[in-house]
């Protein structure tokens, strides 16, 4: 399922350390360097250069850089003292949200296996710092470093530290979750060890910061359909008043953009999403969604979306004027800020999700829809346009949107998408196209502007669905062309039996004539 760049946290400023002093300095101009002659000054003071860099060691701190990689691991791989292991993990911190970082500890072979033994220490400074080293690592997405880092054991170990006493501690192991719930194989194996129940116990903790940090992490793990769905199994009244006590008490705007990304997220299992509309609290996701800021407004049209894919749910949705907020967020293009940049993204999604029977088709074709479909069909943002090639889709289903949308243009931009190389576009792409080119008219329109071409490349694909519907689609144009001729041939007869008939009546007439004479 469709997840926006929205949910992604900034990390620059988790886990650093930064020398304030220094950096003061720096910024007065008092930096280490030399007046009135400079270095050959203190040369001629009796200091050679070595002394003097040495000097300048001790006022300014080098910055650790992924340069610093090999000599890091060797320090960590070394380190047995619990002072050597601190310096080694402080080093690893400063460069271990790069992939190169993740991908060079995977490839060790060792690294993992010390990092699961600091987060054992009985020392609380080294076991904070090993968890920070995990937590930053799970966010690559290269090398597979979350998976390694995150075996049954480990996860485990995480998560029965939610009732420690170190209040860091508990903070660490929150984090932890927060950051790598959103890896596909850490979810599976959170879910499947039941570990979920720890994190529900980081979420209800009345320290503020790990009750966040929990909350990130559910929102993480229920990112996926499935996941959803077993994180709401049992007692989802009691979830839904958790999140929503947040929603509508909390002063903290990051808690409640939290907690309506959860609920935007856990609306994709049907359960949550109907007992949302049992305990009556699609008006307050509406008001939230109609808010002019963008941390509101985003998460809760995404849940808005989530819930129109649940077919008992679409005409009350509707009835709260769901097509109209979503044509309205399609207007955001995506040369926006970067905090409305997914706004065309949800208002697809949406379109798509609630025109999926006759009578919404019908009615999104009355009140702008198919416009702004057509419009973000144009978007630069691939993902944009997959999703507005998705609602095409399933507008086109009714006749007459088929025809606006191919009068506003929408065959170019798809055609475009079906040759654009990206195998998901590629699929929803030639999907809107077989169902736009169903009239005849629409039909002729496609072969006017060149689409044969690109669908008789895309039967040589790769992919075996796009496969499948470009061999569909070259079928039915070759139908078409032979329906075509075949009332034009009927159609020459025809003209063919008239001018005889009329040269044979032509014919009678002279003879009648010449009886007569």
């Amino acid at each position: 399922m469709f997840a926006p760049s929205f949910i992604s946290p900034t990390f620059s400023d988790v886990f650093r350390v930064h020398d304030e002093s220094t950096a003061g300095r720096a910024r007065a101009g008092e930096e280490a360097t030399p007046a009135r002659g400079g270095t050959a000054n203190s040369v001629a003071m009796g200091c050679n250069q070595s002394m003097i860099d040495r000097a300048k060691s001790y006022v300014t701190k080098a910055e650790t850089t992924v340069d610093d990689l090999p000599d890091i691991l060797q320090k960590l791989v070394s380190a047995k003292q619990n002072d050597a292991s601190k310096a080694a993990l402080h080093a690893l911190m400063e460069v271990a949200e790069s992939d190169i970082t993740a991908s060079a500890v995977v490839r060790s072979g060792k690294i993992v296996q010390k990092l699961h033994a600091w987060s054992g220490s009985r020392d609380p400074e080294v076991k904070r710092s090993a968890l920070a080293c995990c937590a930053m690592l799970s966010l690559s997405d290269e090398a597979g470093c979350a998976e390694e880092i995150a075996t049954p054991d480990f996860l485990a170990n995480v998560g029965n530290m939610c009732k420690n006493k170190d209040k860091l501690l508990v903070r660490a192991a929150a984090r932890y979750f927060s950051y790598a719930g959103g890896n596909a194989t850490v979810r599976e194996r959170i879910l499947s060890a039941n570990i979920n129940e720890q994190v529900w116990t980081f979420m209800k903790s009345k320290d503020q910061e790990v009750m966040k940090l929990g909350v990130q992490a559910w929102s993480r793990i229920a990112d996926d359909p499935l996941a959803a769905e077993r994180l709401v199994a049992n007692d989802v009244e009691d979830i839904i008043k958790f999140f929503f006590i947040r929603i509508t008490k909390t002063d903290d705007t990051d808690v409640e953009k939290w907690c309506l990304i959860a609920v935007a997220r856990l609306a994709q299992a049907e359960a949550f999403s109907e007992k949302l509309a049992t305990m009556d609290k699609l008006p307050i996701i509406f008001v939230k969604a109609n808010d002019s800021i963008a941390g509101r407004k985003l998460p809760a049209a995404l849940c808005i979306a989530n819930c129109a894919a649940n077919k008992l749910l679409r005409v009350r949705l509707v009835k709260h004027r769901a097509f109209q907020l979503f044509v309205e967020m399609s207007k955001v293009g995506s040369h926006a800020r970067k905090d409305m940049a997914d706004f065309q993204r949800v208002a697809a999604l949406g379109l798509r999700n609630l025109a999926s029977n006759f009578d919404l088709r019908a009615l999104a074709g009355k009140i702008g829809a198919l416009e702004a479909v057509v419009k973000m069909l144009r978007s630069k943002d691939l993902e944009v346009a997959r999703y507005a090639a998705k609602a095409a889709s399933e507008l086109s289903l009714h006749e007459e949107n088929g025809r606006k949308m191919v009068l506003a243009g929408a065959f170019k931009p798809l055609i475009e998408m079906a040759k654009s190389g990206d195998a998901y576009c590629e699929t929803e792409a030639v999907a809107a196209l077989a169902n736009l080119a169903l009239t005849e008219d629409n039909q002729k329109q496609f072969q006017k502007e060149g689409g044969m071409a690109a669908i008789e490349v895309m039967t040589l694909s790769k992919n075996p669905r796009v496969q499948h519907l470009a061999k569909r689609l070259v079928s039915r144009m070759r139908v078409a062309k032979m329906k075509t001729a075949a009332r034009f041939a009927v159609q020459m007869a025809q003209a063919q039996k008239d001018l005889n008939r009329r040269r044979q009546g032509g014919y009678d007439d002279d003879w009648n004539g010449r009886d007569d004479d």
